[in-house]
């Protein structure tokens, strides 16, 4: 049976998942916990997606009930209220919402790099935050990751913040003909956003933001709470989602990955020409780091991401910043 997990609201969103538990033990021993993903069914989830829909989380005793969530803010609220064991985030996010919850704690990382892009156009690039000055650059949203992003590069090579205009532009491929129309002179997007141009074949120029504000790039999170009641079903979700890796890397042919998502997921990129196809062999390459170093996370991102979100002042210097664990990778991999 086709599932449809679209949330309506996040109220509606939030019952729906406050209704299932972290996890329980079925009578064959499989334990049910709830993953929120970043936002919606998107190809670039398929690490937790296919890890369910190809049997790879069940090879470990888990049934992983993915639910799609409407960004940071829902998956940190979700997290704290218990009604979620395991989302995904951005490091700088991460870093927000523990300044303010000191309960959230990240436990590994998906995507080895800062999840954001500066994307221009080839004829008026932009190829560093020197140049941004005077001009208007797009964020997603105000006062969300990317204007946090851009905040921090200016930080750190000492540009006022009030120099740069902002433009609210949302995400995706779009913002793009902003450029034409000279309403914006760049958009800050995420690696999807790229992927698409790519495929849509616009003459852009794009550049990952690390170059200038190295940051962990995605992240798995869940409580303080979880990881020391719960350790078992959080090493097997990253058993499952590193077999399914394996998998996934190793795949010639991805048309049985996207039908056996599609069956169950309404995934965005399903109506395209080629179902997903393209943009799911980008997504791969850019996971292929993950698997290569079994989801480890470089304790020099995080140090380098917090000094520059206190310099940017978007946080407040921590006594004790404590953003990471390792402790259950090593559970998993030794």
């Amino acid at each position: 049976m086709n599932r449809r997990h679209a949330l309506q609201s996040i109220v509606g969103g939030a019952l729906a998942l406050g209704a299932a538990p972290l996890g329980t033990r079925t009578a064959a021993a499989v334990e049910r916990i709830v993953y929120l993903t970043p936002f919606g069914y998107l190809i670039g989830f398929v690490d937790t997606m296919y890890a369910q829909t190809g049997g790879f989380f069940a090879n470990h005793g888990l049934d992983v009930d993915i639910q799609g969530g409407r960004g940071s803010a829902m998956a940190v609220q979700q997290i704290s209220a218990g009604n979620v064991l395991i989302s995904r985030t951005g490091g700088t996010d991460m870093i927000k919402a523990a300044a303010k919850d000191p309960n959230i704690v990240a436990f590994a990382e998906i995507y080895q790099r800062d999840l954001f892009y500066v994307i221009s156009s080839e004829q008026k690039p932009l190829t560093e935050p020197k140049e941004f000055a005077g001009k208007t650059i797009g964020i997603v949203s105000k006062g969300g990751a990317t204007e946090n992003i851009l905040n921090m590069m200016l930080a750190k090579q000492g540009i006022p913040a009030d120099s740069v205009d902002r433009e609210t532009t949302g995400e995706g491929p779009a913002p793009f003909e902003f450029i034409a129309q000279g309403r914006i002179d760049a958009y800050i997007a995420t690696s999807a956003t790229v992927q698409q141009l790519q495929a849509d074949k616009k003459p852009f120029l794009s550049w990952s933001v690390d170059k200038v504000a190295p940051s962990p790039g995605q992240v798995y999170i869940t409580s303080k709470k979880a990881l020391a009641e719960q350790p078992e079903p959080l090493t097997n979700f990253l058993l499952g989602v590193y077999d399914a890796l394996g998998a996934l890397t190793a795949a010639k042919d991805l048309k049985p990955i996207i039908r056996s998502m599609t069956e169950k997921y309404e995934i965005v990129e399903r109506n395209k020409p080629d179902r997903g196809e393209g943009i799911l062999a980008l997504t791969i390459d850019a996971y292929r780091g993950a698997y290569r170093d079994k989801l480890a996370s470089d304790p020099a991102g995080w140090a380098s991401a917090y000094d520059l979100m206190v310099k940017a002042k978007i946080i407040e210097p921590m006594p004790k910043p404590s953003f990471y664990t390792d402790a259950i990778r090593k559970r998993a991999f030794g």
